[in-house]
């Protein structure tokens, strides 16, 4: 590719059989939003090597991060057939490149390109559109017939993408039926009800309790998925006091745990423990 030096593409050669992964280093800049479009396209100079690579590329990256991905199919379907011709004449050329990946309306364009000099060797370029400049760029030589394992394609992302894409959370939402109830989450205070919405590093599992002076205290654990909301509804009661609907053995034995899927609500119905004087309380908790 013409934008990878001779230098480079030469390094990248050196190991017939062993697979040599070059990063080359770029001008610190900002670090782009982890929620910013991103459009992967893909350069072969007269190679057949590593078909479906570009796909690997867009489904690791969805997997891994929050960024908004448009794979090769989909950027010919907003730009149009004549992409791949525009593709050839750009020859990874960054200014060239990067505006298809305005006319897509992506902020950035992940280049991968496919040529060969006896090994096969593969270039990823990550090409800001604003700016029309290179941000990151990754080349590795790899023995003819070989394909990177998902473990690599996942490698190649972590040199090529900065550190603050891989931060994913979501969101979890607790409300309570009291006021003035003390929030606990993982371990940690978080205030008193009624509380905003907790944007929490994910996926990750959560201890829920919600206490308040003079009730029994809720208790849950919640699976929190990346980019997902989980709303979690905790109702106290006092010690003694005639148990709601949502507290009788047979509802929580029958409703278990009710789950939205991700990037829904949840509301959780915790496990009953048995009490000594046969009542039970919200999330396990025995009165």
């Amino acid at each position: 590719m013409r934008a990878i030096p001779r230098s480079l593409a030469a390094a990248a050669c050196v190991a017939l059989a062993v697979t040599v992964t070059v990063t080359v280093p770029v001008p610190a800049r900002a670090e782009p939003s982890p929620k910013r479009k991103l459009v992967v396209l893909e350069y072969r100079a007269g190679s057949s090597a590593l078909p479906g690579i570009a796909r690997r590329v867009v489904d690791a990256i969805g997997k891994q991060t929050s960024i908004a991905v448009l794979g090769p199919d989909q950027a010919r379907a907003v730009y149009g057939d004549q992409i791949d011709q525009v593709l050839g004449k750009c020859a990874g050329e960054a200014a060239c490149i990067a505006k298809i990946g305005q006319k897509t309306g992506a902020a950035e364009v992940v280049l991968v390109g496919v040529s060969e000099l006896g090994d096969v060797i593969l270039t990823m370029q990550r090409i800001d559109v604003g700016s029309r400049d290179v941000s990151a760029r990754i080349a590795d030589s790899l023995a003819d017939g070989a394909s990177p394992t998902d473990a690599q394609v996942d490698a190649y992302l972590q040199r090529l993408l900065p550190p603050s894409d891989f931060l994913r959370f979501g969101v979890l939402d607790i409300v309570a039926n009291l006021a003035g109830a003390a929030v606990t989450v993982g371990g940690e205070r978080r205030g008193e009800t009624p509380l905003q919405p907790l944007r929490l590093p994910a996926p990750a599992s959560y201890e829920i309790r919600v206490e308040k002076a003079g009730f029994a205290p809720y208790r849950t654990k919640v699976a929190l998925p990346p980019d997902g909301e989980i709303k979690v509804e905790a109702n106290l009661a006092r010690p003694g006091g005639s148990p709601a609907w949502y507290q009788r053995w047979y509802v929580v034995a029958g409703l278990g745990l009710v789950v939205a899927g991700a990037g829904g609500t949840a509301i959780y119905f915790a496990t009953r423990e048995p009490a000594g004087d046969g009542r039970i309380g919200v999330g396990g908790t025995v009165q």
